[in-house]
């Protein structure tokens, strides 16, 4: 049976037409038989198959494209697709198909039209471009993008080209090198979509425009499209070689900047797209075609689809996770101002969820509602929200040093000072309010749920929350389930952190959970390599050239010396002396010297600007010589090694589920580098041989860690971390 239905009718009243064979309107209607709409290579054989029956319809006024998913258009191609591309010249010659056959919806003898209500992703917007023109339903659930990017691709489906000849170079690149999601009410205003419509009774709505735009044959919106397009701005842009070659280096310093150059889609779908502003279509259409052939085929792509597919699971959940739900209603009480408090808080806000914010130091609340007034501030500044939306969102913020709103609470968060013996403190002044329905989470990154939640009441009801400073920036959130922790508790505390619009990870409660558990060796190998001799600012530099936002250096500082200290003994007491570090941190750390928080640690701060810190001297009794002319892959491998095999550690412990999440935690926690695919991909990817060949020639020269039993033995059978994934 067809996943396009091709309906003949005089009428839409619902998703799927009534079948009308004198009927002026011919309806194609996806209706895929997965829950969403995407374009699997069924589903683009069979549009094939129904394309050559449109010309057997005569005398009717327009095609109309929809899908019978309401609320949903289509999420795009196929990610088996896109994973089990291997050859570049079958995949030149798909895309080829495919760009043409979607160039057949905007070639019949009438005009055709997609009404786009919901998601409209990827291939999905391509199929739209195809269309003689496109209409909106401007609901919250309407989202248009192009997202290739994030997949190591570029759009391939003719979407590049047709995207950048339909608005211009300047308004496609913004589509097609940020993979943004776009409302309707930029789709429109950009002139992606030519007309915008309210979703009550929008089928009635849409047939009003298409009667009118179909008989006119499209007058009204080719006047507009040439008016968005008008303007000596654009002419230059778009007309000149000049402009072409000016926006384009532009836009490539932008990409360089924010990839390092380690991401070669952007700057592929840049070099299309620049191409596709002045030459001929078939020509830049088969230029787009072979572009994608080679990055599809390519490691990073496949990389970051490891990484998307991921993030789905955590973001979305699966049938594994806990089960539980954060309603509507639900508020958030937020205890305790400082900046993880007021950062949540700030997000929860923008997420339509009420807070009240609780501090018991006026101080302290007077800084965290200025932190929370100058982030939403700044959306409303860069057109994000509108001035209504602003004063609708500061609406939902009550605060104060009372406690008050329990009756309405979800979740009462605590983020106060951490120590174990004011957060019991807090939970058991809390434990006979707090209502039957409402979970207690602790945003601790250190401290134990079960210790936290020992001789409570409510501790089925005690879960962990380790959100990542900044919180508006960092998408990842540890979830930690105590002891006595139920079910519904961890599901109810995934189910807020993805409310607001975070990746959460269960994490098994143990010392440093997970991220920085397997961070921690990272910063201590840094150090060992600095105490031979190995300049610490040139180990930062190697760091951030392998993909890494930061060197190890550089995030000690921003995360404070102090609290690096405090992370160390706590690890080295659990573990043993695979954490055992020098007295490197401890003696900056009595000098007063904390990192960024003093202006002073292995940098001097000034402002937004950091040099090295040149007064910070190499112990007389460390050991320096040859380690001081390492190669930049040593160094790498010196610094990622320990933490393959503490992810390795972790796994075979049950911190986490499985390599995947793992991965996933690493890259939203750390920022390890996207394009490697993860920590234990990137591993698997070298070969755990040579991973397990440099652990214990690195403990042969003096490191104290040796490579795990598990990991050796992974090796040996040549077993990769993401086997069975």
């Amino acid at each position: 049976m067809s996943q396009w239905k091709l309906i003949r009718s005089s009428g839409w009243d619902g998703p799927i037409p009534k079948e009308d064979p004198k009927g002026r309107w011919l309806h194609l209607v996806f209706d895929a038989e997965s829950a969403g709409n995407v374009l699997s290579l069924s589903v683009l054989e069979d549009l094939r198959s129904t394309l050559t029956r449109v010309v057997e319809h005569d005398g009717i006024q327009a095609v109309i494209v929809s899908s019978a998913k309401d609320g949903y258009f289509c999420s795009g191609a196929d990610l088996e697709i896109i994973e089990s591309a291997d050859n570049p010249d079958d995949v030149y010659r798909q895309c080829r198909e495919v760009q043409d056959m979607f160039g057949l919806l905007g070639g019949f003898h009438v005009p055709s039209f997609c009404v786009i209500d919901g998601v409209c992703l990827g291939g999905g917007l391509e199929l739209a471009l195809g269309c003689s023109s496109r209409i909106v339903v401007n609901s919250p659930k309407t989202r248009l993008g192009l997202p290739e990017v994030n997949l190591g691709i570029l759009p391939g489906f003719g979407g590049t080209v047709r995207m950048t000849r339909l608005v211009g170079l300047r308004k496609a690149l913004s589509w097609i090198l940020t993979g943004a999601r776009m409302p309707a009410k930029a789709a429109f205003k950009q002139g992606v979509a030519d007309a915008m419509i309210a979703p009550e009774g929008f089928r009635q709505s849409a047939l009003k425009i298409i009667d009118q735009q179909s008989q006119s044959q499209l007058k009204a919106f080719t006047k507009r499209r040439q008016q968005l397009k008008s303007g000596l701005l654009n002419k230059i842009v778009d007309g000149t070689p000049f402009g072409r070659n000016y926006v384009s280096k532009e836009a490539l310093k932008g990409i360089r900047k924010k990839t390092a150059g380690k991401l070669p889609a952007p700057e592929k779908a840049l070099e299309v797209a620049v191409n596709a502003a002045a030459g001929k279509l078939s020509a830049c259409l088969e230029k787009e075609a072979l572009e994608i052939s080679k990055l599809v085929t390519g490691s990073i792509s496949k990389n970051l689809v490891h990484i998307f597919k991921n993030s789905e699971r955590a973001r979305r959940g699966d049938a594994s996770d806990p089960q539980g739900a954060w309603n509507d209603s639900d508020s958030l009480v937020v205890l305790g101002a400082g900046t993880m408090g007021s950062g949540v808080a700030s997000v929860a806000l923008q997420k339509g969820v009420a807070v009240r914010l609780r501090d018991i130091s006026v101080e302290s609340l007077k800084k965290g509602l200025a932190y929370i007034g100058k982030q939403i501030h700044q959306r409303f500044r860069k057109k994000r929200m509108s001035r209504e939306q602003r004063d609708e969102t500061l609406s939902r913020l009550t605060y104060g040093k009372e406690l008050h709103g329990l009756a309405t609470a979800g979740c009462v968060l605590e983020a106060v000072v951490e120590r174990m013996d004011v957060k019991q403190s807090v939970l058991a002044d809390l434990s006979t309010r707090l209502p039957d329905k409402t979970i207690f989470a602790t945003n601790t990154s250190a401290l134990s749920v079960t210790l936290i939640q020992e001789g409570s009441p409510v501790a089925d009801r005690v879960v962990g929350l380790h959100f990542f400073n900044p919180v508006p920036l960092m998408p990842l959130v540890e979830v930690i389930p105590g002891e006595q922790t139920s079910p519904e508790t961890v599901g109810k505390a995934l189910a807020l952190a993805r409310k607001l619009g975070k990746y959460p990870v269960i994490a098994k409660d143990s010392p440093g959970f997970l991220v920085n558990r397997v961070l921690t060796p990272y910063l201590l190998a840094a150090s060992r390599l600095f105490l031979k001799g190995v300049s610490g600012a040139h180990i930062d530099e190697v760091a951030r050239r392998h993909g890494l936002p930061m060197g190890p250096f550089r995030l000690m500082d921003e995360v404070g010396l102090d609290v690096g200290v405090e992370v160390q003994q706590t690890l080295h007491s659990a573990f043993g002396d695979r954490y055992q570090a020098s007295h490197l941190l401890g003696d900056m750390v009595q000098k007063g010297w904390l990192g960024k928080k003093s202006g002073v640690g292995f940098y001097r701060h000034r402002g937004s600007q950091a040099s090295w810190n040149n007064e910070l001297q190499i112990p007389s009794n460390s050991q320096s010589g040859s380690s001081a002319k390492l190669s930049a892959e040593h160094i790498v491998h010196a610094l990622i090694d320990p933490m393959v095999d503490e992810a390795s550690r972790c796994l075979a412990e049950g911190v986490v589920s499985d390599a995947g999440m793992l991965d996933l935690a690493m890259i939203m926690g750390t920022g390890f580098p996207p394009h490697l695919g993860g920590l234990l991909k990137d591993a698997d990817q070298q070969g755990l041989n040579h991973v397990v060949d440099r652990l214990e020639k690195a403990h042969g020269a003096g490191d104290p860690r040796t490579p795990c039993p598990q990991l050796i033995q992974r090796a040996e059978s040549g077993r990769s971390f993401h086997e069975g994934i």
